[in-house]
Protein backbone atom coordinates (compact mmCIF):
# COMPACT_ATOMS: atom_id res chain seq x y z
CA UNK A 1 0.00 0.00 0.00
CA UNK A 2 3.34 2.37 0.34
CA UNK A 3 2.55 3.15 -3.19
CA UNK A 4 -1.02 4.28 -2.93
CA UNK A 5 -2.20 7.58 -3.97
CA UNK A 6 -1.72 10.72 -0.96
CA UNK A 7 0.35 7.62 1.14
CA UNK A 8 4.03 7.75 0.63
CA UNK A 9 5.13 11.33 2.10
CA UNK A 10 8.78 11.19 2.63
CA UNK A 11 9.21 14.35 4.69
CA UNK A 12 10.27 14.11 8.17
CA UNK A 13 7.57 16.76 9.76
CA UNK A 14 10.32 18.15 12.09
CA UNK A 15 7.23 18.90 14.36
CA UNK A 16 9.44 19.98 18.00
CA UNK A 17 11.42 22.62 15.63
CA UNK A 18 7.34 24.58 14.38
CA UNK A 19 7.39 26.66 17.18
CA UNK A 20 11.19 27.50 16.71
CA UNK A 21 10.40 30.87 14.99
CA UNK A 22 14.23 31.94 15.08
CA UNK A 23 14.69 28.32 13.30
CA UNK A 24 12.02 28.86 10.94
CA UNK A 25 13.07 32.01 10.03
CA UNK A 26 16.82 31.14 9.36
CA UNK A 27 15.63 28.36 6.58
CA UNK A 28 13.29 30.34 4.90
CA UNK A 29 16.35 32.14 2.73
CA UNK A 30 18.55 28.76 2.70
CA UNK A 31 19.02 27.73 -1.05
CA UNK A 32 17.79 24.16 -0.04
CA UNK A 33 14.24 25.39 0.99
CA UNK A 34 11.69 24.76 -1.22
CA UNK A 35 8.00 26.61 -1.68
CA UNK A 36 5.21 24.86 -3.06
CA UNK A 37 2.48 27.45 -3.95
CA UNK A 38 -1.21 27.38 -3.90
CA UNK A 39 -4.02 29.66 -5.23
CA UNK A 40 -7.30 28.81 -4.41
CA UNK A 41 -5.91 25.57 -2.62
CA UNK A 42 -4.80 24.67 -6.18
CA UNK A 43 -0.85 23.78 -6.00
CA UNK A 44 1.18 25.62 -8.89
CA UNK A 45 2.21 21.81 -11.10
CA UNK A 46 4.57 21.51 -14.16
CA UNK A 47 2.46 19.21 -16.45
CA UNK A 48 3.93 16.75 -18.28
CA UNK A 49 3.74 16.66 -22.16
CA UNK A 50 4.92 13.01 -22.31
CA UNK A 51 2.53 10.57 -20.69
CA UNK A 52 5.64 8.03 -19.96
CA UNK A 53 6.47 10.96 -17.61
CA UNK A 54 5.06 12.15 -14.45
CA UNK A 55 3.98 15.91 -13.87
CA UNK A 56 5.74 17.30 -10.78
CA UNK A 57 5.47 20.15 -8.58
CA UNK A 58 6.79 23.37 -9.06
CA UNK A 59 9.52 23.73 -6.97
CA UNK A 60 10.96 27.66 -5.85
CA UNK A 61 13.47 28.85 -3.82
CA UNK A 62 13.40 31.82 -1.64
CA UNK A 63 14.69 34.91 -4.14
CA UNK A 64 12.66 33.41 -6.80
CA UNK A 65 9.91 34.57 -4.65
CA UNK A 66 10.79 37.56 -3.20
CA UNK A 67 8.50 39.72 -1.82
CA UNK A 68 5.86 37.25 -2.15
CA UNK A 69 6.57 35.56 0.35
CA UNK A 70 5.89 39.13 2.49
CA UNK A 71 2.60 39.16 1.01
CA UNK A 72 1.62 35.70 1.36
CA UNK A 73 -1.79 34.76 3.04
CA UNK A 74 0.11 31.74 5.11
CA UNK A 75 3.14 30.12 4.68
CA UNK A 76 3.19 26.50 6.03
CA UNK A 77 5.89 24.50 7.07
CA UNK A 78 5.89 21.22 5.85
CA UNK A 79 9.18 19.06 7.40
CA UNK A 80 12.40 18.38 5.58
CA UNK A 81 13.71 15.34 3.75
CA UNK A 82 17.57 15.00 2.34
CA UNK A 83 18.35 17.74 3.92
CA UNK A 84 15.88 20.32 2.15
CA UNK A 85 13.18 21.85 3.70
CA UNK A 86 9.62 22.64 2.55
CA UNK A 87 6.75 25.12 2.61
CA UNK A 88 3.34 25.64 1.42
CA UNK A 89 2.51 29.21 0.72
CA UNK A 90 -0.87 30.31 -0.16
CA UNK A 91 -0.82 32.95 -2.67
CA UNK A 92 -4.68 33.33 -2.94
CA UNK A 93 -4.79 36.79 -2.20
CA UNK A 94 -2.35 37.91 -4.72
CA UNK A 95 -5.19 37.49 -7.96
CA UNK A 96 -1.96 38.91 -10.42
CA UNK A 97 0.31 36.15 -9.47
CA UNK A 98 -1.65 34.11 -12.07
CA UNK A 99 -0.41 36.51 -15.04
CA UNK A 100 2.85 36.80 -13.37
CA UNK A 101 4.61 35.01 -16.43
CA UNK A 102 7.90 34.90 -14.24
CA UNK A 103 6.43 32.83 -11.69
CA UNK A 104 4.23 30.73 -13.98
CA UNK A 105 6.03 30.04 -16.95
CA UNK A 106 4.23 27.05 -18.73
CA UNK A 107 2.81 25.62 -15.11
CA UNK A 108 -0.81 25.66 -14.25
CA UNK A 109 -2.53 25.62 -11.42
CA UNK A 110 -4.37 22.53 -11.09
CA UNK A 111 -6.73 20.74 -8.49
CA UNK A 112 -4.14 18.31 -6.26
CA UNK A 113 -7.82 15.51 -7.11
CA UNK A 114 -7.14 15.67 -10.73
CA UNK A 115 -3.48 15.17 -10.76
CA UNK A 116 -2.81 13.04 -8.26
CA UNK A 117 -2.69 10.69 -11.14
CA UNK A 118 -0.05 12.33 -13.17
CA UNK A 119 2.46 12.62 -9.81
CA UNK A 120 5.02 10.14 -8.24
CA UNK A 121 3.13 8.65 -5.11
CA UNK A 122 5.69 10.68 -3.21
CA UNK A 123 4.49 13.88 -4.33
CA UNK A 124 1.13 13.30 -3.85
CA UNK A 125 2.27 12.26 0.20
CA UNK A 126 3.44 15.59 0.18
CA UNK A 127 0.43 17.25 -1.55
CA UNK A 128 -2.07 15.46 0.47
CA UNK A 129 -0.11 17.40 3.92
CA UNK A 130 0.51 20.83 2.26
CA UNK A 131 -3.16 20.63 0.34
CA UNK A 132 -5.10 19.53 3.96
CA UNK A 133 -2.92 22.34 6.21
CA UNK A 134 -3.49 25.36 3.59
CA UNK A 135 -7.20 24.03 3.72
CA UNK A 136 -7.36 24.68 7.62
CA UNK A 137 -5.69 27.47 7.56
CA UNK A 138 -8.01 28.81 5.31
CA UNK A 139 -11.17 27.23 7.72
CA UNK A 140 -10.02 28.33 11.14
CA UNK A 141 -9.73 31.76 10.60
CA UNK A 142 -11.53 33.21 13.81
CA UNK A 143 -12.04 32.38 17.23
CA UNK A 144 -15.67 30.24 17.91
CA UNK A 145 -15.73 31.75 21.34
CA UNK A 146 -15.65 35.26 20.90
CA UNK A 147 -16.66 36.90 18.55
CA UNK A 148 -15.28 38.49 15.69
CA UNK A 149 -11.49 37.80 17.07
CA UNK A 150 -9.13 36.75 14.01
CA UNK A 151 -6.67 33.87 15.45
CA UNK A 152 -3.23 34.10 15.36
CA UNK A 153 -1.38 31.92 12.86
CA UNK A 154 1.54 30.25 15.30
CA UNK A 155 3.96 27.13 15.40
CA UNK A 156 4.85 27.65 10.99
CA UNK A 157 0.76 27.51 10.53
CA UNK A 158 0.44 24.09 12.36
CA UNK A 159 -1.60 26.37 15.50
CA UNK A 160 -4.30 28.96 15.75
CA UNK A 161 -4.45 31.23 18.68
CA UNK A 162 -6.71 34.04 20.16
CA UNK A 163 -5.17 36.20 21.38
CA UNK A 164 -8.30 37.25 23.79
CA UNK A 165 -9.36 33.97 25.17
CA UNK A 166 -6.16 32.14 24.63
CA UNK A 167 -7.96 29.15 23.31
CA UNK A 168 -5.56 27.46 20.66
CA UNK A 169 -6.71 25.50 17.85
CA UNK A 170 -4.98 22.69 16.15
CA UNK A 171 -5.30 21.07 12.88
CA UNK A 172 -8.01 18.97 12.74
CA UNK A 173 -8.41 15.41 10.95
CA UNK A 174 -11.70 13.52 9.62
CA UNK A 175 -11.77 10.73 10.40
CA UNK A 176 -14.37 8.05 7.48
CA UNK A 177 -14.39 4.80 7.34
CA UNK A 178 -14.92 2.74 3.92
CA UNK A 179 -15.43 -0.88 4.29
CA UNK A 180 -16.35 -3.73 1.58
CA UNK A 181 -19.28 -5.88 3.27
CA UNK A 182 -18.67 -9.60 2.40
CA UNK A 183 -20.96 -12.63 2.46
CA UNK A 184 -19.42 -16.17 1.37
CA UNK A 185 -17.65 -15.61 -1.87
CA UNK A 186 -19.15 -12.33 -3.01
CA UNK A 187 -18.61 -8.25 -1.94
CA UNK A 188 -21.25 -5.56 -1.59
CA UNK A 189 -21.16 -2.70 -3.81
CA UNK A 190 -23.08 0.47 -3.50
CA UNK A 191 -24.29 3.07 -5.38
CA UNK A 192 -24.86 6.75 -4.50
CA UNK A 193 -27.18 9.21 -6.61
CA UNK A 194 -24.12 11.77 -7.06
CA UNK A 195 -22.06 8.95 -8.64
CA UNK A 196 -21.75 9.17 -11.96
CA UNK A 197 -23.86 6.65 -14.16
CA UNK A 198 -23.00 3.31 -13.61
CA UNK A 199 -20.61 3.28 -10.80
CA UNK A 200 -20.50 1.06 -7.78
CA UNK A 201 -18.19 1.49 -4.46
CA UNK A 202 -17.26 0.38 -1.33
CA UNK A 203 -20.01 1.62 1.69
CA UNK A 204 -18.27 5.14 3.54
CA UNK A 205 -19.21 7.11 6.65
CA UNK A 206 -17.68 9.41 9.08
CA UNK A 207 -16.95 7.98 12.55
CA UNK A 208 -19.10 10.28 15.27
CA UNK A 209 -18.05 11.03 18.94
CA UNK A 210 -17.45 8.14 21.27
CA UNK A 211 -17.28 5.51 18.77
CA UNK A 212 -14.81 2.87 17.47
CA UNK A 213 -13.76 2.29 14.46
CA UNK A 214 -15.53 -1.04 14.43
CA UNK A 215 -18.48 0.20 15.64
CA UNK A 216 -18.48 2.70 13.13
CA UNK A 217 -17.95 0.18 10.09
CA UNK A 218 -21.07 -2.38 11.64
CA UNK A 219 -23.65 0.75 12.17
CA UNK A 220 -22.74 2.35 8.06
CA UNK A 221 -23.66 -1.00 6.72
CA UNK A 222 -26.49 -1.75 8.89
CA UNK A 223 -27.73 1.99 8.25
CA UNK A 224 -26.77 1.92 4.39
CA UNK A 225 -27.89 -1.78 3.90
CA UNK A 226 -29.58 -3.64 6.35
CA UNK A 227 -26.95 -5.80 6.77
CA UNK A 228 -25.38 -7.09 10.47
CA UNK A 229 -21.75 -7.13 10.44
CA UNK A 230 -20.67 -10.27 12.23
CA UNK A 231 -16.31 -8.81 12.38
CA UNK A 232 -14.09 -6.49 11.22
CA UNK A 233 -10.85 -6.49 9.86
CA UNK A 234 -8.69 -2.95 9.45
CA UNK A 235 -6.48 -3.44 5.89
CA UNK A 236 -5.10 0.11 5.45
CA UNK A 237 -5.56 3.97 5.63
CA UNK A 238 -5.51 7.04 3.21
CA UNK A 239 -5.03 10.48 3.91
CA UNK A 240 -7.84 12.44 1.52
CA UNK A 241 -7.09 16.22 1.67
CA UNK A 242 -10.68 17.11 0.48
CA UNK A 243 -10.36 19.22 2.82
CA UNK A 244 -8.81 16.98 6.06
CA UNK A 245 -9.72 13.62 5.94
CA UNK A 246 -8.36 9.95 6.90
CA UNK A 247 -10.14 7.02 4.76
CA UNK A 248 -9.94 3.88 7.31
CA UNK A 249 -10.65 0.83 4.79
CA UNK A 250 -11.36 -2.19 6.08
CA UNK A 251 -13.23 -5.63 5.32
CA UNK A 252 -16.56 -7.18 7.52
CA UNK A 253 -17.91 -10.28 7.07
CA UNK A 254 -21.99 -9.90 7.15
CA UNK A 255 -24.89 -12.84 8.52
CA UNK A 256 -26.35 -12.99 5.15
CA UNK A 257 -27.08 -11.76 2.24
CA UNK A 258 -30.76 -10.19 2.56
CA UNK A 259 -30.38 -6.50 1.32
CA UNK A 260 -32.81 -3.84 3.15
CA UNK A 261 -31.58 -0.51 1.62
CA UNK A 262 -31.64 2.91 2.87
CA UNK A 263 -32.87 4.55 0.01
CA UNK A 264 -31.08 8.12 1.16
CA UNK A 265 -27.89 6.60 1.78
CA UNK A 266 -27.92 4.23 -1.17
CA UNK A 267 -29.52 4.33 -5.07
CA UNK A 268 -28.94 0.58 -5.63
CA UNK A 269 -26.32 -2.27 -4.01
CA UNK A 270 -24.96 -5.38 -6.04
CA UNK A 271 -23.78 -8.41 -5.00
CA UNK A 272 -20.43 -9.27 -6.93
CA UNK A 273 -18.26 -12.38 -7.22
CA UNK A 274 -14.23 -12.28 -7.81
CA UNK A 275 -15.20 -13.45 -11.58
CA UNK A 276 -17.78 -10.70 -11.83
CA UNK A 277 -15.54 -7.95 -10.69
CA UNK A 278 -12.88 -9.46 -13.47
CA UNK A 279 -15.26 -8.65 -15.75
CA UNK A 280 -15.38 -5.18 -14.35
CA UNK A 281 -11.89 -4.67 -14.51
CA UNK A 282 -11.81 -5.44 -18.61
CA UNK A 283 -14.59 -3.88 -19.10
CA UNK A 284 -16.88 -6.45 -19.65
CA UNK A 285 -19.90 -6.41 -17.48
CA UNK A 286 -23.06 -7.24 -18.51
CA UNK A 287 -24.23 -4.38 -16.62
CA UNK A 288 -21.56 -2.09 -17.54
CA UNK A 289 -20.61 -1.39 -14.17
CA UNK A 290 -17.46 0.26 -13.36
CA UNK A 291 -15.55 0.85 -9.46
CA UNK A 292 -13.15 4.26 -8.94
CA UNK A 293 -9.63 4.35 -10.04
CA UNK A 294 -7.10 3.41 -8.60
CA UNK A 295 -6.31 6.30 -6.92
CA UNK A 296 -9.14 6.10 -4.42
CA UNK A 297 -9.31 3.17 -1.22
CA UNK A 298 -11.92 1.64 -2.53
CA UNK A 299 -10.41 0.70 -5.70
CA UNK A 300 -7.45 -0.95 -3.28
CA UNK A 301 -9.91 -2.73 -1.38
CA UNK A 302 -11.92 -4.23 -3.98
CA UNK A 303 -8.66 -5.13 -5.38
CA UNK A 304 -7.28 -6.50 -2.52
CA UNK A 305 -10.71 -8.68 -1.67
CA UNK A 306 -10.48 -10.15 -4.81
CA UNK A 307 -6.65 -11.71 -4.09
CA UNK A 308 -6.78 -12.94 -0.89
Amino acid sequence: MNKTVFTNNPLNRTANLRNDVNWINSIKQDQKTNYIIFYNEKPLINPSSDHSKNSEIKLFNFNQLGNLLDEAQYLVFLGQNEGESFFAVDLSNIEQIKENKNIIEESKFIDVRSIAPNLSSESTGILAQAKSMISWNNTYTYCTKCSGVKLETKDAGYKKLCNSCKTEFFPRVDPVVIMLPTYEDKCLLGRQKIFPPRMYSALAGFLEPGETIEDAVKREINEESGLTAIDVEYKFTQPWPFPFQLMIGCLANVENDILNLDNDELEDAVWLSREDLNRVFVGKSPQRIWIPPAMAIAHQLIVHWMHN
